[in-house]
């Protein structure tokens, strides 16, 4: 998706949040209710796209770790795979693994299926290689909605575990190293 049309911005006390409706109550109110004091607190960074007349996507985004517990999985079998899949020698896995989590992402109603989800997605991927050469990162994750899980299935993530298949979010994973040649 062309960008090119849109401002791009990262969020600070002085922004102006235009308009912007997604149909969640919930992504809606954290943009305008918890966004910057989020930000003045250092608990994430909010980044804004938008147009002339409308905040038409955001996101945010802040520093985390995957904890590899053993009960997550079936089995342990389960879990070497899993290990083996992440790392070159599993035996001397880590515990946590370095992650930056996506903590909201939300596109207005009016352009949804407009391809800029992938784009964020994207965006955020080469975000965070490029931030590799100042401090490791081995994932990004994200707690995704139920509606929300196919668009992160085909954007590459991973399921973690199926121990929350009936919660309201599933933990998900993309394993940044499928991307180091970009």
């Amino acid at each position: 998706m062309d960008l090119s049309e849109y401002t791009f911005l990262k969020l600070n006390q002085q922004t102006k949040i235009k308009s912007f409706d997604c149909g969640d109550d919930t992504l809606n109110d954290f943009l305008f209710n918890k966004s910057k004091p989020y930000s003045s607190e250092l608990l994430s960074t909010t980044f804004i796209i938008e147009d002339e007349y409308q905040t038409v996507a955001y996101f945010s985004i802040f520093n985390d770790s995957l904890k590899v517990e053993e009960e997550e999985f079936a089995s342990k079998n389960s879990l070497k795979r899993f290990l083996k899949n992440l790392v070159s020698h599993p035996k001397r896995h880590l515990e946590y693994f370095p992650a930056i989590k996506i903590g909201r992402l939300a596109v207005n109603k009016n352009i949804k299926k407009s391809g800029l989800g992938k784009t964020i997605i994207n965006y955020i991927i080469d975000y965070a290689l490029e931030q590799n050469e100042k401090c490791a990162c081995k994932l990004l994750t994200v707690d995704a909605y139920k509606n929300s899980l196919a668009f992160y299935e085909k954007m590459g993530f991973e399921y973690l575990s199926p121990n929350d298949k009936v919660d309201s979010t599933r933990q998900m994973y993309l394993n940044l190293n499928n991307f180091i040649t970009r």
